[in-house]
């Protein structure tokens, strides 16, 4: 029974969903609300649908119902039970299935939270929705559906997978073990690692869906942006969390001595990223001047292209990435959902452009002016996301082109065609990061600006002439932190000046600064989320420019010296862990400077599986997890390549400043919880209440 709840709940939600896309179109043409309301209420009942759903797979999960195919293939006996909730996104099925719950959740809140306030927008915020979290569904009930069993026939004992019984008097299969769940993901950054991105990905639907009913509806104002720019602060909070903890989980376990390779399913979080962080910034120009309106949409429109399009490379075996799921059916259904999101997304795009529908309530006044550096800022974050767009799909890209005899060649760009193409725009990025804030709206001085940036850009060269007289002599390392230095006290100041003045008003120091806050929650929080970018990107630049590397192979009590650094390996031992791993371990020692600091213990962790046709345990997993003796000054970090008898071969990382970019990550996870929390000042526009069946306003209205 446990299947058959599953199977049947996923299949009402998947009915609920196009019920509602049917019904609020109807509503909408017909202008019958009580045909938009029937749409909402089967829209949110896919949310309880879906929960039941999942909690029945993670229920299977917990208690090894290994007759269902998906709990067999992700875990086993041996799995610990920390790790059998991972098991519900840990491969292809149920991470389809916790996709759609998701979105449901997401949906379900959108519109109880949005329902009044824009309810001439909401029949085409459910089709949105619920177009989208239709097509999720049809992968789980028709494609890859976690609930599917082993079935044997009397005829057979091969087990067949299937959601029904193959024939009417089969039997299920009954495993008493299962394959266990890959090993990569047995790591608590993996644990909440793909949850973050989920969240991210399905949380940037809602500022779509929005977008989309704004288009539809002709109600093209600002409106629209202020119901989703919140939506689309919390979808960016958590892809920047997932960014984060997915390089923490490659540092930890992947064995890269770094934490970013430009891998392709790396690269589709990262993209999203990039144009969320574009129309965070552009939203707040429309909100503030009414300008940028084609703009938003487009970055909107993109951004939402972008998540389907990282959630097919994932999944479609199109790129080789350790990140990636095997390839499956589900690839030609996820591209063409994505061909027609974009031809029907751009079309109505499109068609308000030349209907003139988008146009600009103002525009620029000077070039000199805080909404232009914004505007320069986004293309900045545009020709990023477009060359790292192109280095991620090129070789899919020519070896289509190639297959249609359209070129000869087959272009490969590896990790190392990104950094020279990459560098230009972030210093673009950092230089407006810096002189943006300082810049007034509408129209300013070069001499106004240039006394604005004065102290910054002194404070800066401060720091370069220090770093030079201390021995740094790396030309782009130089121009880096002065880049973000120069970021960071164009902020500083920014924010010192808002205190000053109410210091100046009799206020305490502390109490300006709470207050300062409090009362513009938004602005600040978007300063300390700079803050985060700057300790981030110090640790960046500290850690790519001044990485030292060394590989040496020794035996008992011999060292290995890399900087201040030594590496006395002292013993090789073996051990074998609760879940079946065997490991090999090397103790050593970390002297710096002579003086003993700690101890690390360098391992490999080799996963094992009954293999039937072999009849015997084979190694499935090795995994190499490094030792680190970590400071705030960076991580000596250490991982075994290589051992015969005693001897081993290591190599050996300092990583200058690491920690930073843990730390800038913290700080703009804070920022960004500062910038959702409501700010004390009233409210600025009141709430459209206006019945969600009514006729829209003319274009463009507010």
């Amino acid at each position: 029974m446990i299947a058959e709840l599953g199977i049947v709940t996923t299949g009402l939600a998947f009915a609920a969903a196009l019920y509602a896309i049917v019904a609020a179109l109807a509503g909408a043409r017909l202008h019958r609300d009580e045909w938009v309301v029937s749409a909402r209420n089967a829209a949110l009942l896919t949310f309880p649908l879906l929960t039941v759903a999942a909690g029945v797979l993670v229920y299977a999960l917990l208690n090894h119902h290994y007759e269902i195919a998906y709990v067999w293939q992700t875990t086993d006996n041996a799995t610990p039970s920390f790790y059998l909730y991972t098991a519900l996104w840990g491969s292809q099925a149920g991470s389809l299935l916790f996709w759609s719950w998701l979105m449901s959740a997401f949906t379900f809140a959108a519109l109880l939270l949005n329902w009044q306030g824009e309810r001439r927008l909401m029949p085409f915020v459910i089709v949105a929705t619920m177009a989208t979290l239709g097509f999720f569904l049809i992968l789980n009930v028709f494609i890859e559906n976690p609930f599917a069993r082993y079935w044997v026939t009397p005829t057979s004992s091969t087990p067949v997978k299937s959601v029904f019984p193959i024939t009417g008097n089969a039997e299920v299969f009954y495993p008493t073990d299962g394959t266990g769940l890959n090993p990569l993901l047995r790591h608590i950054g993996m644990v909440i690692h793909p949850p973050m991105l989920y969240l991210g990905y399905v949380g940037f639907v809602i500022p779509f869906a929005f977008a989309f009913a704004a288009l539809a509806t002709g109600q093209l104002g600002s409106s629209w942006i202020r119901a989703t720019r919140s939506w689309a602060l919390v979808a960016w909070m958590f892809l920047s969390i997932g960014l984060l903890l997915g390089g923490r989980w490659a540092y930890d376990v992947l064995g890269w001595g770094g934490y970013w390779g430009w891998d392709p399913v790396e690269n589709a979080a990262l993209l999203p990223w990039l144009t969320g962080t574009a129309f965070l910034h552009s939203a707040v120009v429309q909100e503030k001047r009414g300008m940028l309106k084609f703009w938003n949409m487009l970055l909107v429109v993109i951004t939402f292209l972008l998540v389907i399009l990282g959630t097919f490379a994932t999944r479609s075996g199109v790129v080789s990435s350790v990140h990636s799921f095997a390839e499956s059916n589900v690839g030609r259904p996820m591209f063409s959902f994505l061909g027609l999101s974009a031809i029907a997304s751009i079309a109505l795009l499109a068609w308000r452009q030349q209907r003139g529908d988008l146009r600009g309530s103002d525009e620029l006044d000077s070039l000199l002016s805080r909404e232009s550096f914004f505007l320069l800022n986004n293309w900045m974050f545009l020709g990023l996301t477009i060359v790292i767009l192109w280095g991620t799909w090129a070789e899919a890209i020519t070896t289509i082109a190639v297959d249609l005899g359209l070129r000869d060649t087959i272009i490969n760009l590896g990790p190392d065609y990104f950094p020279p193409v990459v560098r230009p725009f972030l210093i673009g990025i950092f230089i407006l990061m810096g002189i943006a804030p300082l810049a007034a709206w509408r129209r300013t001085t070069a001499e106004r600006l240039g006394r604005a940036v004065a102290i910054p850009l002194l404070l800066s060269l401060l720091i370069i002439v220090a770093l030079v007289f201390t021995g740094t002599n790396n030309v782009m390392a130089l121009l880096g932190y002065f880049l973000v230095a120069f970021a960071g006290f164009a902020t500083i100041t920014e924010i010192w000046k808002g205190v000053a003045a109410r210091h100046r008003r009799g206020e305490g120091v502390l109490p300006a600064f709470a207050n300062l806050v409090g009362r513009d929650r938004h602005r600040y929080g978007g300063y300390f989320i700079h803050i985060g970018m700057v300790v981030l990107g110090l640790g960046v630049i500290g850690s790519t420019s001044f990485q030292q590397i060394t590989q040496q192979t020794v035996e008992p009590g011999q060292q290995i010296q890399l900087g201040d650094y030594t590496l006395q390996y002292n013993a090789l031992y073996n051990a074998q862990a609760d879940d079946g791993r065997q490991m090999t371990i090397a103790r050593a020692t970390v002297y710096k400077d002579g003086e003993l600091v700690g101890h690390v213990r360098p391992r490999r962790d080799v996963f094992y599986s009954w293999d039937a046709g072999q009849g015997r345990m084979v190694a499935t997993t090795n995994m190499s997890i490094p030792g680190a003796y970590s400071t705030l000054g960076g991580d000596f970090y250490a991982i075994i390549t290589f051992w015969e008898g005693n001897r081993v071969t290591f190599r050996v990382y300092l990583n200058p400043l690491i920690d930073f970019v843990w730390l800038g990550g913290v700080i703009l996870v804070l920022g960004t919880f500062v910038a959702l929390w409501p700010s004390r000042r009233p409210a600025m526009v009141a709430q459209r209440t206006a019945p969600a069946g009514a006729s829209a306003p003319a274009a463009g209205g507010d």
